[in-house]
């Protein structure tokens, strides 16, 4: 598999990051994952758009423009996806540590980015909807790090864990005030008679760009939607909920915490928006 590192494309194995690189050392960067649908990524412009808000919190210069980086992708597709969906992940780390603790650097950040083909998530999930745990570690809403996807991910894997060790799929998590945030890659919604909610970013939680989909998607079709401070008992007595991520769209919840949410999943909200969103790609793709 071909990559692109620092404005060359290189072979996986030749695509090396220095020891003491800061992303290494500390975890410091960020990164942004998209889903490529037939070649042609879904609002890149939009998860460009956070990359640079998220270069400009850690103070990360040096960044290749939004054109060398989409050019880099469309090429990657070229060598290494012969037909079809493409996961791409746009990876951006400190650079090289020189010693100093701070967000100073001496030099760019090294950017690294992979196009594979789509693998996706279990059928199963769309069709039965997913089993989720509610994690015991918490998002702290006063953290800068909530409003960033950070390479430093090692709480969203903890309670990734968390819920597999418990047999779950994914897991909720609840900020320190005990509200509802978000899962742990993945915005969070729900539906109670015809009202869709979802977390507020003042909850502690990364917006994503397929929660802003679904969110003008309710708009234009009609669906009341808010968004705010949510409670875990509103989510358990939900009439349906969901997941929304990039490379998996809409994923319909089973069950919390082993409570049911509603009486049929995917509920008719979810399946209607889930709908709406492949069309929208198709809209926005011209496909």
């Amino acid at each position: 598999m071909k990559v692109y590192l620092d404005g060359a494309i290189l072979n996986e194995g030749e695509a090396l990051i220095p020891a003491g690189d800061r992303g290494v050392l500390f975890g410091d960067g960020i990164f942004e994952t998209v889903r490529a649908y037939d070649g042609k990524p879904f609002r890149m412009d939009r998860h460009l758009d956070r990359l640079s808000a998220g270069c400009r919190e850690l103070r990360l210069t040096g960044v290749p423009s939004d054109e060398v980086i989409a050019a880099a992708v469309a090429e990657l597709y070229r060598l290494n996806v012969v037909s079809g969906d493409a996961y791409v992940r746009i990876t951006l780390t400190g650079g090289i540590f020189d010693g100093n603790r701070t967000l100073q650097r001496p030099g760019p950040p090294h950017v690294y980015i992979v196009v594979k083909p789509f693998e996706g998530y279990p059928q199963e999930w769309y069709e039965r909807g997913m089993r989720v745990v509610v994690s015991g570690i918490r998002r702290s809403e006063g953290s800068p790090l909530s409003r960033i996807k950070s390479n430093n991910y090692l709480a969203n894997l903890m309670a990734k864990q968390e819920a597999r060790d418990r047999g779950g799929d994914d897991a909720v998590l609840l900020n320190s005030s005990g509200y509802l945030t978000e899962g742990t890659s993945s915005n969070l919604f729900l539906v109670w008679r015809g009202k869709v909610a979802t977390p507020g970013v003042e909850c502690g939680l990364l917006p994503g760009v397929t929660r802003e989909a679904v969110l003008e998607l309710c708009e234009e079709y009609g669906i009341a939607c808010e968004t705010g401070l949510l409670a875990l008992d509103e989510l358990l007595q939900a009439d349906e909920a969901f997941f929304t991520v990039s490379t998996g769209e809409i994923v319909p919840i089973a069950e919390v915490e082993g409570t049911s949410i509603g009486f049929k999943c995917p509920g008719p909200i979810t399946v209607r928006l889930a709908d709406a969103y492949k069309q929208l790609v198709k809209k926005e793709l011209a496909f």
